[in-house]
């Protein structure tokens, strides 16, 4: 099955908004110095046991009048050095990809202008392995369990099936869930077609954090092993 195409998101308001509430109260930012919105993908595909990375910097006054930034000495990723890219129109870019065992926690060690050297730990949740309860049913719906954390608040599970006919679909579930486990309703079954069917998992997560003068939105992706199930009526 294809993967999803990861898209990285400079547009940050959204996620501050959304991940306040869970934020601490942080000392307030020098309205006289300019910020870096920092912004930082983690992805791991299960399947081929490889992590892909990428950052990006801004810097401005404001998030709206901020410029891309390239980061002095440049950005170090869990067990190297990340490759700097120039986008035209833009701007610098720094990217990762490695083979190896999955890490519960990743590290990103940057230069910032006025904080000097940053060292931001990422965590991302896995699901080790996952199945079903009973039947996937187009009608009953099912229940998903799987080897690993609950969802929090700011993940949620895509879900990315081809069945029988070879068509795909996908869906979306957020968290919070109590346990690990969710219930699948049968309108996001109803249309696929009876019989073998292969899913694979993708759980995400979204976290903002505000810091004086700076911004860090991290997002994470885990992608599960596909796995053969069967669609009922």
């Amino acid at each position: 099955m294809k993967k999803i195409p990861f898209i990285l998101l400079l547009g940050i308001s959204t996620f501050l908004i959304s991940c306040q509430t869970d934020s601490p109260k942080q000392e307030k930012s020098d309205k006289s110095k300019p910020s870096t919105f920092a912004n930082f993908y983690v992805r791991f595909l299960q399947k081929e046991n490889q992590t892909e990375a990428t950052a990006a910097f801004q810097n401005g006054m404001t998030q709206q009048q901020a410029q891309s930034l390239k980061i002095e000495k440049g950005v170090f990723f869990h067990n190297g050095n990340m490759v700097e890219r120039t986008i035209p129109k833009i701007g610098t870019r720094y990217q990762a990809l490695y083979d190896g065992p999955f890490s519960a926690t990743y590290r990103f060690q940057f230069k910032d202008p006025l904080k000097e050297k940053i060292d931001h730990i990422v965590q991302v949740n896995p699901i080790l392995n996952f199945s079903f309860e009973g039947e996937v049913s187009k009608t009953n719906g099912a229940t998903l369990t799987w080897e690993g954390s609950p969802l929090n608040g700011n993940e949620a599970l895509v879900f990315l099936i081809q069945d029988a006919k070879n068509k795909s679909r996908s869906f979306e579930l957020k968290g919070k869930t109590n346990a690990s486990k969710i219930d699948i309703a049968s309108k996001h079954l109803s249309q696929l077609e009876l019989g073998s069917a292969k899913i694979y998992l993708v759980r995400k997560q979204s976290k903002a954090e505000q810091k004086p003068n700076l911004v860090i939105l991290t997002e994470t992706e885990y992608y599960t092993l596909e796995k053969d199930i069967l669609i009922t009526p």
